[in-house]
């Protein structure tokens, strides 16, 4: 996925100002995409010279002037064919605890202590953010035209990352157990 499809498939729910976006993107796809308010508000710039999106300033009394952004039908266009092309799993996947893990035996101590906080960061990770989630997931059924079917997808992102968490969690478990004994 790319920040600009993301934020495309975003704004084919309403029209948003930049800010609008922001948010939205922090409680939904900043969960396994991750992107700053800067970056999202240059890519919006960027959408806009393409003619995927275009603006609209908002003048407000008593309040700052605001900017509006909307799909355009080129926009669509693009999104549709970005959904259209074939996945790349596992192409060329960072994880910096697992490079840790690969040199552990050069720090055993180190690695062993390191897994055990990662431990603890998912478990926390894990009980604080599935409610969070889920009500990101109800707030977004209860706004949205469609939110009872498009809430759907959502459900199923959450549902990935739970059963990743879990995952992680008994991997960790493991290697805790192995390193431990």
């Amino acid at each position: 996925m790319s920040l600009p499809h993301g934020l495309l498939g975003l704004l084919q729910y309403r029209d948003r100002t930049g800010y609008e976006l922001a948010k939205l993107f922090e409680v939904s796809l900043n969960k396994f995409w991750h992107a700053q308010s800067s970056q999202i508000y240059r890519e919006l710039g960027r959408l806009e010279e393409q003619g995927w999106v275009t603006s609209q300033n908002v003048i407000q009394q008593g309040k700052p002037n605001k900017k509006v952004y909307t799909i355009t039908e080129s926009g669509r266009a693009e999104f549709l064919g970005w959904m259209c092309t074939p996945a790349q799993l596992f192409k060329n996947r960072h994880s910096p605890l697992l490079m840790y893990t690969f040199f552990g035996a050069s720090a055993p101590e180190v690695t062993l202590e390191r897994l055990k906080r990662v431990r603890g960061a998912v478990q926390s990770a894990v009980e604080e953010q599935l409610p969070q989630n889920q009500a990101a997931v109800d707030t977004f059924k209860a706004i949205a035209p469609n939110g009872e079917k498009e809430a759907l997808y959502w459900e199923m992102t959450v549902s990935y990352g739970v059963l990743e968490a879990k995952a992680l969690l008994q991997w960790l478990d493991e290697c805790i157990e192995k390193l431990e004994g």
